[in-house]
């Protein structure tokens, strides 16, 4: 099922929120699990924040679940930010082409933005692009290189701007993290999940 945090850090049923703030839901990979707590916990005052317990995978894993999230959360959500890439753009074990095509993954981000309307009409959606890949050169075992990550989040973004949606550029953000930030070959430190959350709550701060 789809969760709310409470302040204790217990998963709260979603009829059980406060009516009296915006609702926001994050949409997204391995990435946004490991910054979500923090957008909730900053954003606390103003919203309540939803998203799936689940990775939200690749861009043909979120369009086969919407609608069962959307059966899950609030049936009114102010504010959406949603990302796939690194699955898309991933070399699973070790293939030479991506998961999804480029011009695949274009018209999927687009499926994905209309399908969002259609359950939340009146939301405002971002879409936020890939993070980098750890700046030492290690590779995982589904490789994927920053060129190919800016490709996508190019073709993406494009996409995203000919239905009015806002970008908020996590590729940029970590841009300029050092690899004492990550962890692993993609993912970030505990540290650099909360500094990426702080900078995630503010950019939607700014739009509730």
């Amino acid at each position: 099922m789809a969760y709310l945090e409470d302040g204790g850090g217990q998963l709260t049923a979603k009829n059980d929120y406060d009516t009296s703030k915006k609702n926001v839901l994050l949409i997204g990979d391995s990435m946004r699990r490991g910054y979500c707590a923090t957008v909730k916990a900053e954003l606390a005052d103003v919203a309540n924040v939803f998203y799936p317990e689940e990775n939200c995978r690749n861009s043909q894993y979120i369009v086969s679940k919407l609608k069962a999230w959307a059966a899950e959360f609030p049936e009114r959500m102010d504010l959406i930010q949603f990302n796939c890439g690194h699955w898309d753009v991933a070399h699973w074990n070790g293939d030479e082409e991506s998961l999804t095509s480029p011009e695949e993954y274009g018209r999927m981000i687009r499926l994905i933005i209309r399908q969002l309307r259609g359950f939340y009409p009146t939301a405002k959606i971002v879409f936020a692009t890939s993070s980098v890949m750890n700046p030492n050169g290690s590779i995982g075992v589904n490789p994927r290189t920053n060129a190919e990550l800016a490709a996508y989040n190019k073709i993406a973004v494009r996409a995203a701007k000919e239905y009015g949606v806002e970008i908020n550029d996590i590729f940029a953000i970590t841009a300029g993290y050092g690899e004492e930030m990550f962890a692993d070959y993609a993912h970030l430190t505990p540290e650099g999940f909360a500094q990426l959350g702080r900078a995630v709550a503010g950019f939607l701060r700014a739009r509730l």
